[in-house]
């Protein structure tokens, strides 16, 4: 049963999910319907206490891969962190081990899995935000990272200081039609320099933004 399981979530559902993210960056840059909200706090709400098992632990260790990558092309060295739609705080526990004297911000949608995250990571400040209506001054940090979650680019890019990086990831992010994934792009190209790669089935997207 399990590996029924695994084959869904791997080749089915995280692609599809992924593709949701694209769209729903495309479809409400400027920030989520109400409606969304709503769903969005029920569905985690059950979800939270069981997502690192029936999610992560499902994907194993192409989860992270396209991430990884991403974080060995970063070219900063950077003191201030923020992390959006962290879920239960799975990039933001990777950036404390890689930078532990930066100060890592991390943000969400859902109380629950901010709860969750916070239980594991009492080091790190999390936020209940909207990634499109982000609580934070302009150009507050040096890295802005984003891990299978819709990005909302002109608002990461807002708290961005110049010359910063923002990377964003996704676990099956290479499978997406590439129509939707080359318009997605150019919209990104709008706030900085880009670089993009494919690892397995993930992608990875590092902007570094212009000075």
């Amino acid at each position: 049963m399990k590996v029924i399981r695994r084959w869904l979530q791997q080749s089915i559902i995280s692609p599809l999910v992924d593709l949701s993210y694209i769209v729903m960056s495309l479809l409400f840059a400027r920030g989520f319907p109400r409606w969304y909200e709503r769903l969005n706090a029920w569905h985690y709400r059950r979800q939270a206490q069981h997502y690192d098992q029936s999610v992560i632990g499902l994907e194993g260790a192409r989860y992270a891969q396209a991430l990884e990558a991403g974080l060995q092309a970063l070219a900063v060295q950077p003191t201030r962190i923020l992390d959006v739609n962290t879920g239960t705080g799975f990039v933001a526990q990777r950036l404390l081990v890689l930078f532990p004297n930066a100060k890592i911000v991390a943000t969400d949608l859902s109380e629950a899995m901010l709860t969750h995250a916070q239980h594991r990571s009492p080091t790190i400040e999390f936020v209940r935000a909207d990634t499109a209506r982000l609580p934070f001054a302009d150009e507050s940090f040096d890295l802005v990272t984003l891990h299978n979650g819709p990005p909302h680019l002109a608002e990461m890019a807002r708290v961005l200081r110049p010359g910063g990086q923002m990377l964003i990831a996704f676990t099956s992010g290479a499978r997406l039609p590439r129509l939707l994934l080359r318009r997605w792009l150019t919209h990104a190209q709008r706030f900085g320099q880009l670089e993009v790669g494919e690892s397995g089935d993930g992608l990875w997207l590092l902007l570094t933004k212009d000075s």
